[in-house]
């Protein structure tokens, strides 16, 4: 099912392999033509429009993807690795680097960089531009635990990423970094800044601090990590609109109240202008601080297009500028769509931007201005439950196909946590960083990290509460374009055919997922763990600890509890294997033995513990069966034991693209 829905998330990625570059430039102008031709019509005007959207998206697309180096084949075995430094983050117990200009066991240098974790006991000093020596075990990204799950070969690809690893031995520091390269200089400020940031306040609450500081995250226990996302926090840890929004609104309505405070200044010079010129620049200095990833990137243009505006005199606020932002990032990066980053990012802000204009039509008595603290406290307080609601409600159908649960408190620790990090967290940190060159900085770090501390306390007091997070069975990906679409539709009317779009979105987020039937059988692509889905749980068979695949698929089968399959019910062991009966009616076999069993009545499929090369004869011949080479070859595997068996891989679902593994078509007849 997942599989093989898979192959339309995108126009350009569904193609079942990537095409040449020349491919994508007679569509762009074709449409260009057609364009001309039908510009006088209106009708005509809007599809030549879309139509030459769609050829410049799949243009970019295409050449982004050819543009990048292909991925490595690393070695299996401990590697001497050779490269130069250019991060370096700490993590709750060591530091992880990533290297670039990277040569293993001396052979040629690779085109694509490498993050290694060093040992804990590695406390050596290490600077970007450093060249270090180490031992390590190298593996590529991991394959989608699940058809159809997150890819993160995909990732690393448009990352330039050739895979992770972990140090054997102690780095060797071989020569210091040179002088010069500011990029190299930058990345050594942000490290330094975060490393002033944990020394004054220890623990999750300078992990915060540093986030929010410099963009270096590692540094929070995975716990609170988790604890942040429960509580419907995450988006606080990942520096993106909120924050840029707050950086440059402090900056702008500071600089515009000293300056009109200063009378010389107020009636000689345009003190708004100026105020937002800096509130920009601040904002760009920002964006390079938290390291100028895609999210910061899209918030930046975004703040910087409506600071532009309010200084013109126009309208600050607009869909044509969402629109713009949308379309200046996607043909930067097109492979950004499917991420859920831009996806819940933009569904938030189009949300927003929408409601308020009908709150500004019909607006809510708490929202004037009243005088005092209280009243300015009060509409605040307002202001962010709105907002908060209005955001909970967009990002809800992305959050729960991407994430699989929906965090029942997330309004109301909203409301504590944004105002808390808008009106002292951001802005002491902002005082920490424009006195970090007198040597005062720890007049801004030090405070800021109390409120850090009070944050860290709300998201875990949220995700210890009764049903803080409501798992969410897994929905095609139709649903997920329906509920956009849908969304889509809301915002952009303005007369009451907006409601047209209600319906069909309250069918993807609330009918659609219940009538989604999981797999009842899910084989990892490493064949270490596979799961059987009963009435009552999930029962694992485990040969190894991997919490990145369970963590998927306690998600996947929708946090149904997870216990071993000697725990399970049904369940009848000899010593050639085990035979499972499932709510369906069928059997599931588990062989050990080498020779093949000699009946299957009432079996629906057969799982072979190790490799099995031979067709299966007599009673047996006909069934599905999985084995250790077919998941190598094809990847992950779901079984469904309807009225007739159905199993879906992963590979061969996904086409022919660079960061994917040949397929190989031997021995998948299965589905």
């Amino acid at each position: 099912m997942a599989g093989r829905l898979y192959r339309r998330r995108q126009s350009f990625f569904s193609l079942p392999a990537m095409p040449p570059v020349w491919v994508a430039f007679p569509p762009v102008l074709l449409s260009l033509a057609t364009l001309v031709l039908v510009w006088r019509r209106h009708l005509g005007r809007a599809a030549g429009l879309c139509l030459v959207a769609a050829s410049l998206g799949f243009a970019a697309a295409s050449i982004k993807t050819h543009s990048l180096p292909p991925l490595p084949d690393l070695p299996r075995h401990a590697t001497l690795v050779d490269g130069r430094v250019v991060a370096v983050d700490p993590l709750p117990q060591g530091r992880r680097v990533l290297l670039s200009a990277v040569r293993l066991d001396g052979g040629p240098m690779l085109h694509r960089a490498l993050r290694i974790r060093l040992r804990g006991n590695d406390i050596g000093p290490i600077l970007p531009g450093d060249h270090l020596r180490l031992r390590a075990l190298l593996r590529p990204p991991y394959a989608p635990s699940f058809p159809g799950g997150w890819d993160q070969r995909r990732d690393a690809y448009f990352q330039k990423l050739a895979g992770v690893g972990f140090a054997l031995g102690l780095a060797q520091r071989q020569a210091p970094a040179r002088p010069g390269g500011l990029s190299l200089w930058w990345q050594g400020l942000r490290e330094h800044v975060a490393a002033r940031v944990l020394g004054l306040t220890p623990g999750t609450a300078g992990g915060v601090a540093a986030t929010l500081l410099t963009g270096l995250s590692s540094a929070i226990p995975l716990a609170d990590r988790q604890a942040f996302a429960t509580a419907g926090l995450s988006h606080i840890l990942a520096v993106a609109g909120l924050h840029i929004g707050i950086v440059m609104t402090t900056v702008f309505v500071t600089l515009r109240w000293a300056l009109a405070h200063w009378p010389w200044i107020a009636l000689r010079l345009p003190i708004k202008q100026i105020a937002g010129v800096a509130a920009i620049a601040v904002g760009g200095a920002y964006m390079a601080m938290t390291g100028m990833h895609l999210p910061i990137i899209r918030s930046f243009i975004m703040a910087a297009l409506i600071t532009l505006g309010l200084l013109a005199g126009r309208r600050a606020v607009s869909l044509r500028s969402l629109a713009l932002a949308a379309s200046l990032l996607l043909m930067l990066q097109p492979q950004a769509l499917a991420g859920v980053s831009f996806q819940m990012s933009f569904a938030a802000v189009l949300v927003l931007i929408a409601g308020y204009e009908q709150l500004r039509r019909a607006p809510l008595g708490l929202l004037r201005h009243r005088a005092g603290f209280l009243g300015f406290l009060l509409r605040d307080l307002t202001l962010v439950a709105i907002t908060s609601v209005m955001a909970a409600m967009a990002t809800a159908p992305f959050a729960a196909y991407h994430f699989g649960q929906v965090e029942t408190y997330s309004i109301p620790a909203n409301m504590l946590a944004v105002p808390l990090t808008a009106f002292w967290v951001l802005p002491l940190g902002l005082v920490g960083l424009a006195l970090w060159p007198l040597h005062l900085a720890a007049l801004g770090f030090v405070p800021m990290g109390w409120g850090c501390c009070l944050l860290v306390h709300i998201a875990r007091l949220a995700a210890s509460l009764p049903a803080a997070s409501i798992a969410v069975p897994p929905a095609p990906l139709w649903g997920l374009v329906l509920a956009g679409f849908s969304l889509v539709w809301l915002c952009l009317w303005q007369t009451r055919l907006r409601l047209l779009g209600l319906p069909p979105l309250l069918f993807a987020v609330f009918l659609l997922p219940p009538l989604q039937r999981p797999p009842d059988i899910l084989v990892s692509p490493d064949y270490r763990l596979i799961a059987f889905r009963m009435p009552q749980a999930v029962y694992l068979l485990s040969a190894t600890k991997d919490d990145f695949t369970l963590g998927e698929w306690r998600r996947f089968f929708g946090g149904r509890p997870v216990l071993p399959l000697t725990a399970a019910s049904g369940i009848a062991c000899a010593p050639q294997g085990c035979v499972l009966r499932q709510a369906s009616g069928y059997r599931t076999l588990l062989w050990r033995a080498d020779n093949p069993p000699g009946a299957c009545d009432g079996i629906g499929i057969i799982l072979a513990l190790d490799y099995w090369d031979r067709p299966l004869a007599g009673g047996c011949a006909g069934i599905p069966f999985v084995d250790r080479g077919l998941v190598q070859r094809a990847g992950a595997a779901a079984v469904f034991l309807g009225a007739r068996p159905r199993m879906r891989l992963d590979r061969p679902a996904r086409g022919d693209w660079p960061w994917l593994p040949m397929v190989q078509r031997s021995h998948e007849n299965q589905d």
